[in-house]
């Protein structure tokens, strides 16, 4: 697959998104459930996940924890993987970070996709 960016989306996963998208550009801890963990920068978010850019290797399916999120700990799941861009679903998120994730949210742009930075 010389020069094509493989894409990796969880199965049974559509396209269509269940919440609006905000840019978010945050730095984040990811850690996995053996324990290792790495940085990423967030690029967007919504109340059920978020996309974030790391060097750590993940496998969509896989089950880690990201913080802080709005000054949290989630569990979330890896839905979809690009590159070194992944997408993540949060797993049952306390009711007081949904809460907060809304409050962040109105003071951010929605995200329009990827085809906003190419212009």
């Amino acid at each position: 697959m010389s020069g094509q960016l493989q894409v990796q989306v969880e199965p049974d996963q559509s396209e269509r998104r269940r919440h609006t998208r905000y840019r978010l550009t945050e730095p984040i801890v990811i850690t996995r459930e053996d324990g290792q963990s790495a940085r990423a920068i967030t690029s967007e978010i919504s109340i059920s996940g978020l996309s974030a850019v790391t060097a750590l290797g993940l496998a969509v399916g896989e089950k880690v924890r990201l913080s802080p999120i709005v000054g949290a700990s989630v569990t979330a799941i890896v839905r979809r993987a690009a590159g070194t861009i992944y997408g993540f679903e949060f797993i049952d998120p306390p009711d007081k970070v949904v809460r907060d994730i809304h409050v962040l949210c109105r003071g951010l742009f929605p995200f329009r996709g990827v085809k906003e930075y190419s212009s």
